[in-house]
């Protein structure tokens, strides 16, 4: 089963903070990305809310998340952004029981998702 890890974390400091922490950790990044079982991984900075960074992960399974948990990787990023004042945080994860494409062969929004149409509303 697919997992979802998305939230955010909000730091003391502006945008400028965020971006700072995000190339500061891309190597993170980038370590995580190449981990098994990592489908997506990102951190983007919040363009209306100030020290705010969103995080998004996708991973093929629970034993992925899992492994990457215990990967010495995770806690070098942990690391990382400790040594920024950490604020805040809402991070959740999500279980992906199904995976459809948003749009459609022309690129439209799909009028039907997981068998739901817009018509049997």
């Amino acid at each position: 089963m697919r997992i979802i890890v998305a939230g955010w974390l909000r730091f003391a400091g502006d945008e400028r903070t965020c971006a700072e922490i995000i190339v500061g950790g891309a190597a993170h990044i980038a370590a995580a990305r190449a981990e098994q079982g990592c489908v997506a991984y990102n951190w983007a900075v919040d363009p209306l809310e100030p020290g705010q960074v969103h995080v998004y992960e996708e991973w093929e399974s629970e034993e992925a998340l899992l492994q990457h948990f215990a990967d010495p990787a995770y806690l070098d990023m942990r690391g990382h952004l400790e040594t920024y004042e950490l604020t805040g945080f809402h991070v959740q994860l999500y279980t992906a029981s199904g995976i459809e494409p948003v749009y459609d062969d022309d690129g439209w929004p799909r009028r039907e998702i997981f068998g739901v149409s817009l018509g049997s509303r």
